[in-house]
């Protein structure tokens, strides 16, 4: 790599980790609950013996009010969190991902909020 590329992958790299703002506990919190809700809507709490009708609620729960509060309170759209939900139901219904990448990627979600 050339010197100039090797510069313009830093500056990338240095926006990019500037760009992630530090998140309150409260914040936190609500990040824990559209994770935990994904979760339980694609079925992989493994701890909780969840009813259909529960995960279906959880399935719905993304176009709901408390999801659009929750969705203001972090400073993101309710628009933008089922458009996450719905890539990630896409790509595991298809067999882009399977159950472990889905898990990794609802752990990260914090980054796309």
């Amino acid at each position: 790599m050339t010197l100039l590329i090797k510069y313009v992958i830093q500056i990338t790299m240095e926006k990019v980790i500037n760009q992630i703002k530090p998140r309150t506990p409260e914040e936190k919190i609500l990040i824990a609950i559209i994770q935990q809700t994904m979760e339980d809507a694609f079925e992989l709490s493994k701890s909780t013996n969840l009813s259909m009708a529960e995960i279906q609620q959880s399935r719905n729960w993304f176009r709901t009010k408390a999801c659009e509060i929750i969705c203001d309170h972090l400073g993101t759209t309710q628009d933008h969190v089922i458009k996450l939900y719905d890539r990630l139901s896409e790509k595991y219904k298809t067999g882009q991902i399977d159950e472990n990448q889905l898990r990794f990627a609802i752990r990260r979600l914090e980054l796309k909020l």
